[in-house]
């Protein structure tokens, strides 16, 4: 990840090995830049567009048809659909790294129009006979088409996440908005070990703070850049990796309560959530 070099978020003199291996490779190591806190790959060779262009079905994720992929993610797509309508109705959307769909299913009826970018060609056709207007890429897409862009755990999968950017900024209209949601480099959980071997992976290059995900959009030339903290899982969950070190602990405990709400408002206020959530504006 040069760029991360290149901008200054990290440097040399500060980077320390943060873990030897992803959880789906033994080849690839971890490495954190210790003042600025980005946690990010010791390669990324293995990563090109043709890594999704050749992928078939919802294998990518752990889904057989449309139908039960969209079962896996509902939760996530319901409450971004509800989180951003206010910024979406009745706009021009372009939903970028839409994978299956299921957030743009949500707000079709609610925006003037809904376009995807999905490099999985196998996805990309399905959506495209569904009615759905798709692109390849970012760079595909008209410019000045679209009011307001969505990239939804997008950025930490990209190669070159600035040049990106620029291009969904050519796709904005002037003061057009975008909304990016990415996994927190400070997540609380990241401090246990078997969360690192759970969550690392070798298609997350880098885990952001809020710091260098506002870097990376005054560099992309954006304005009224706000970025907060979200908690996308609950305290249960947490109780489950604390208890079992294993995930899915909201299957197994009850729900704490007010104690579940107070847990997740320390999170925001120490900066330790999972899920940073940011918004900005073409200038």
């Amino acid at each position: 990840m040069q760029e991360l070099f290149d901008l200054g978020i990290v440097h040399f003199q500060n980077v320390v090995p943060y873990y030897p291996r992803v959880r789906d490779r033994d080849d690839i190591g971890v490495l954190r830049d210790d003042v600025s806190g980005v946690i990010f790959l010791d390669t990324t060779k293995h990563m090109n567009i043709s890594h999704y262009d050749e992928m078939q079905g919802y294998s990518y994720w752990d889904g057989q048809t449309r139908a039960k992929t969209l079962e896996l993610y509902a939760e996530d797509d319901e409450r971004r659909a509800k989180q951003f309508l206010t910024i979406l109705r009745g706009r021009d959307v372009i939903d970028v790294g839409c994978g299956t769909g299921g957030f743009m299913d949500r707000i079709r009826t609610h925006t003037r129009s809904i376009a995807g970018v999905e490099p999985q060609a196998y996805v990309r056709k399905e959506l495209h006979e569904l009615g759905y207007t798709m692109h390849r890429t970012s760079s595909d897409a008209p410019k000045e088409s679209a009011d307001v862009a969505t990239l939804f755990h997008v950025l930490e999968h990209i190669l070159e996440p600035l040049k990106t950017l620029g291009e969904v900024r050519s796709i904005l209209r002037p003061g057009g908005q975008i909304i990016i949601e990415v996994p927190h480099a400070r997540d609380v959980l990241l401090k246990l070990n078997d969360f690192k071997a759970f969550a690392l992976w070798s298609e997350h290059l880098v885990l952001h703070t809020k710091e260098s995900l506002r870097t990376y959009l005054v560099a992309a030339e954006f304005s009224d850049i706000k970025i907060e903290g979200y908690q996308r899982y609950p305290l249960a969950n947490h109780v489950g990796w604390l208890v079992q070190g294993k995930p899915d602990g909201q299957t197994r405990f009850k729900e704490f309560g007010p104690a579940a709400d107070a847990y997740a408002r320390m999170l925001l206020e120490s900066d330790q959530t999972d899920t940073l959530i940011a918004t900005a504006r073409k200038k």
